[in-house]
């Protein structure tokens, strides 16, 4: 079949299929129907609209119809963009959470021996250190990664690393790259207002491998639903990562965890025993950073390269990030689980009580907000309860959802006004108090309704505390 993409009119190749992303002259390809989100705005900017034959789309731009596209584009755009994925080994990391931090370790462990990568997720598109582009899927689409495949290509970069969420899986963003190497983190409660479901949930997450062709998996033998599945895989090389058993192909022991948050940890490896220490604050991370390992010896590196570029590490902005050297941190954390982990991961490093100031995204899986507060009030002396984007809904009927989860209601203190909210928490701290700040992280806006402000968690802190 003849490619239809390779029209002389359409030479300039400058394709994309997310309306958010259009710049003058692109030409916009309406992958399954997204034409639907073109604008009038976006109808203005674009040279061409690719349609599938099925699309009954009557825009102000020069239409063009293509026969099979919505089944075809994968092929089509590799050719035009002449990308060979047999010369790629790229990694693909996918769990509720940690896909950032691992990846961000990797990265920095590729760099420091000198392997050049690219690196798509939720901290940007990046070419090793350099800042690309603020991509707003974790997980992008078709035509972005291609396009990106293809500037890699130009500087000699094969590798290429990628956060894989359940919804870019479910939703076959991912569709057409062989997935060669894979680490599955973890699995707890999340997106289930997309997913309705935790079975689906994982379903999902499973999507990620059932093709041909995995080399490397790498999985969390502490999980129990992953080692019910995995222990049959039909992966050439699968590697256990687990802190509980001695057994597991990577087993950890964290040494000692200093109130500078230094993590002093022993492993043994099926390449041997290794001793290191990271400022990573917590022991979760440590596995965050042992489940890119079986990636980095799969592609040439070597184990004690790896280990020796361990001190160099730090996490990265918005993960447990520490305000100035206060006793102040930003993480984000907006599940359960994170949480959870975020919480004892502070406490860990101090006795001190325990101020929390968090809040649940607006449309968004309504069942996890008691959870939330059940974990809030666990750990937490003080719960500062606020809005994280409440987007169309009611932010106090957001915050009274967490409250039931919290028993003791002394611990509460309502303020819906995130600013407010960070502003009393650091008012009310002292020389016997902590801060925890959950759910934004690195993120610089608020979703009120349709409107989207700008809001940075740590920029609101520094200004209480300057």
């Amino acid at each position: 079949m003849i490619n239809p993409l390779d029209k002389q009119y359409l030479s300039t190749k400058n394709f994309k299929s997310n309306t958010n992303y259009l710049m003058d002259g692109d030409i916009f390809i309406s992958l399954n129907g997204g034409h639907k989100y073109l604008d009038a705005e976006s109808e203005k900017k674009i040279s061409y609209i690719v349609l599938d034959e099925t699309d009954k789309y009557k825009g102000s731009a020069k239409n063009i119809k293509c026969t099979g596209l919505n089944k075809n584009f994968y092929l089509w755009l590799d050719e035009i963009f002449e990308i060979d994925h047999a010369t790629f080994e790229n990694f693909f990391v996918t769990g509720t959470n940690g896909k950032t931090t691992t990846n961000y370790f990797l990265s920095k462990i590729l760099l420091d021996n000198g392997l050049n990568h690219g690196s798509i997720g939720t901290l940007g598109t990046h070419i090793n250190d350099d800042f690309i582009f603020q991509n707003q899927l974790t997980t992008e689409e078709p035509t972005y990664i291609r396009s990106f495949f293809r500037d890699c290509s130009k500087r000699n970069i094969k590798k290429v690393l990628f956060e894989a969420s359940s919804i870019g899986i479910d939703q076959k963003r991912l569709a057409g790259l062989p997935i060669k190497h894979a680490a599955y983190l973890n699995i707890s409660r999340d997106h289930l207002d997309y997913h309705k479901t935790t079975e689906n949930y994982l379903q999902s997450k499973l999507k990620l491998i059932e093709g041909e062709g995995l080399e490397t998996l790498v999985y969390n033998y502490d999980q129990q639903e992953f080692k019910d599945i995995f222990t049959d895989s039909s992966a050439k090389n699968i590697f256990k990562i687990s802190r509980k058993d001695i057994k597991a192909d990577i087993f950890y022991k964290i040494l000692n965890i200093s109130e500078h948050g230094i993590v002093e940890f022993e492993v043994s490896t099926v390449w041997g025993k290794f001793q290191a220490k990271a400022p990573i604050i917590s022991e979760f991370n440590v596995f965050n950073l042992l489940a890119s390992l079986p990636y980095f010896v799969a592609i040439g590196g070597d184990v004690e390269n790896f280990f020796d570029s361990v001190p160099n590490l730090m996490l990265p902005k918005g993960r447990l990030q520490k305000i100035k050297d206060k006793s102040i941190f930003i993480d984000y954390a907006h599940t359960p689980d994170a949480i959870e982990q975020a919480c004892i991961s502070v406490k860990k490093q101090s006795n001190n009580k325990l101020i929390l100031v968090f809040g649940a995204g607006g449309d968004r899986d309504i069942g996890k907000r008691k959870l939330m507060g059940e974990i809030a009030d666990k750990y937490a002396d003080k719960i500062i309860l606020t809005s994280d984007n409440p987007r169309e809904e009611d932010p106090i009927e957001i915050i009274d959802m967490i409250s039931e989860g919290i028993l003791n209601k002394t611990k509460i203190v309502i303020e819906h006004e995130r600013s407010k909210a960070i502003s009393y928490a650091i008012k009310i701290m002292d020389n016997l108090s902590v801060i925890l700040v959950c759910g934004k992280g690195h993120e610089t806006t608020q979703t009120i309704g349709q409107n989207i402000q700008y809001f940075s968690d740590e920029e609101e802190i520094i200004k209480c505390i300057s």
